[in-house]
């Protein structure tokens, strides 16, 4: 098996649907087709140029950073690479010197989560439409 992580390069919208897919989760094709919509920093990870991983923040750059769309393969659960791109992508928030890095997940996920030292905090969060 060839695993390989790329860091900030270009993936296609119908990859990041498909993966976004298999994991549970709306598509959301058009939202990553729309050039508006930009990263400050993302992991892909592909298996024989298969899509298998992503991990993808937002930023203002300075100060403060989310974490966005952890996600694996089914195939490729259990095989540490969700750790992986968290300890990537925790490293490059920390290099580039952002001050506060925030993660939303789901209460099932919080054991994973706290192994990398996030604090649980109150927040709110809204979804404004669903995909059609």
């Amino acid at each position: 098996m060839n695993i390989s992580y790329v860091e900030n390069g270009i993936v296609a919208a119908e990859d990041i649907a498909n993966l976004r897919s298999l994991v549970g989760w709306n598509r959301m094709k058009e939202e990553y087709e729309n050039p508006l919509m930009d990263s400050y920093y993302h992991i892909a990870v592909y298996s024989d140029n298969c899509l298998i991983g992503y991990i993808d923040s937002v930023s203002n750059k300075v100060t403060d950073a989310y974490i966005q769309d952890l996600m694996v393969h089914p195939d490729y659960q259990h095989m540490g690479i969700a750790t992986n791109l968290m300890n990537r992508m925790i490293k490059y928030l920390k290099d580039n010197r952002i001050f506060m890095i925030s993660v939303i997940y789901d209460k099932k996920l919080k054991p994973f989560y706290d192994r990398f030292g996030f604090n649980e905090n109150l927040c709110g969060q809204m979804q404004t439409y669903e995909e059609e």
